[in-house]
């Protein structure tokens, strides 16, 4: 069965693969280097990001592939190799614009409409190439199969298959259950026929525990169309980074580099400043959220976390880290209720399934220490089955492993306890 979707999945790919783009961006980072953007001595790394034909001389693909970049290189799908990508590469890192290459890159003649609220961004460029029919975002049922294409992190070109979760903010943003790397961001969601449904935007969070996003937020195609509508005068790339919206997200992507090294401090800084420029950029709040509980300010990440389920009711990340926050602010009871709430909409979430264990293993230690021996025993049997839960799903997991092992000693000593007290 793994198989045929594999095979379903790579058609769909195939079939499409002249639609879409592969973006390669040059970027600079002067904390680093401490010197201004067009100086020799500046740090250029590179980014990738996928975009996709939506009218014949227009591609679309979202404001976070374009902010921040000093240089930018767009390959049609029909011209990309590894080996054209390795060279565009090359050309960016020596401070040469690639985009103007007719073996390579498409001109972009720059931007004819962006979306700063919903993350999307529509260029216009100097020749012409295969656009993907647009279909309703309404049409598609919770549940349903869907399909991103993009060009992953490693270069390769897929096609990945997905399920629509829930949707949220009036149904123009989705929430997919999908194997996602950045790299596709910006890429096409396609539904069974091959029809556009979304636009991929960014990875939320990993249910197994790893590194890659495994749930991964969507724009309808539908606030596509009502960027199509907008679309008019050409504006140049400069001009379009310089707008403070679509800044806001570059402080947003720097906030989230520096929270993976635990400058956690700075992070909360430019989560602040980034939303003070664009108050939609939502997913900052359980960003910052996380930020926050890594230095004790267990309230503040728990309005964070009550902001994100406001706006997302069904942000499993986001209950999953409230409910740690609830049981360092001793409330474990309304712990459990939000891990079992996140269980609830994914029962393959590892994490929670620690989690669960963790906050159960928290009771069933004031409960000994208060001699109620049999609730400590109820709790830590629980602690147990969540962490032996955990270990079905990822059998690898020593996290889960480590404290099973706790688990079961402390529901001995419980048990001993009890005996000695009768």
């Amino acid at each position: 069965m793994r198989r045929k979707r594999d095979a379903l999945s790579q058609h769909i790919a195939e079939n499409n693969r002249e639609s879409t783009v592969f973006f390669l961006t040059g970027r600079t980072d002067e904390t680093l280097v401490g010197s201004r953007i067009g100086h020799t001595e500046v740090l250029v790394y590179v980014e990738t990001g996928t975009g996709f034909f939506i009218e014949p001389d227009k591609i679309v693909t979202t404001i976070e592939v374009l902010a921040g970049a000093v240089a930018v290189a767009a390959i049609p799908g029909e011209r990309f190799t590894k080996t054209t990508a390795h060279s565009t590469i090359q050309l960016l890192t020596e401070g040469n614009d690639p985009q103007v290459s007719e073996e390579t890159g498409v001109h972009i003649e720059g931007v004819t409409a962006f979306d700063a609220k919903n993350n999307l961004v529509l260029l216009k460029i100097a020749e012409t190439g295969v656009p993907l029919p647009l279909g309703n975002s309404d049409n598609v049922q919770i549940g349903e199969k869907v399909w991103t294409l993009g060009y992953q992190d490693d270069l390769r070109y897929t096609g990945t298959v997905g399920t629509l979760q829930s949707r949220y903010k009036d149904g123009e943003w989705w929430q997919i259950k999908t194997q996602f790397s950045s790299g596709i961001g910006g890429g096409p969601l396609l539904n069974r026929e091959g029809t556009v449904v979304g636009v991929a935007s960014y990875g939320t969070g990993s249910v197994s525990g790893g590194d890659a996003a495994t749930v991964a937020t969507v724009i309808s195609s539908n606030v596509l169309k009502e960027l199509l509508a907008q679309s008019g005068a050409v504006m140049p790339l400069h001009r379009f980074q310089k707008h403070s919206r679509v800044h806001a997200y570059v402080l947003e992507a720097q906030a989230s580099g520096k929270a993976e090294l635990y400058d956690n401090r700075g992070a909360i800084k430019n989560y602040n400043d980034a939303l003070k420029l664009n108050p939609d950029l939502v997913e900052i709040y359980s960003r910052r959220g996380i930020a926050k509980t890594r230095i004790d300010d267990m309230r503040g990440a728990l309005r964070d976390f009550d902001k994100m389920l406001q706006i997302n009711p069904e942000h499993i990340f986001a209950y999953n880290n409230r409910a740690s926050a609830k049981a360092h602010l001793e409330d474990p009871h309304g712990a459990l209720e939000d891990i079992h709430k996140a269980i609830a909409l994914d029962p393959t979430y590892v994490m929670a399934y620690i989690n669960l264990g963790g906050i159960n293993l928290q009771i069933g230690v004031i409960k000994t220490e208060a001699e109620g021996f049999v609730e400590a025993e109820r709790y830590l049997q629980e602690a147990i089955d969540a962490y032996i839960q955990a270990l079905e799903l990822d059998r690898k997991n020593r996290i889960a492993r480590q404290h099973l092992k706790e688990a079961k000693r402390l529901l001995r000593l419980s048990k001993i306890l009890r005996e000695i007290e009768a």
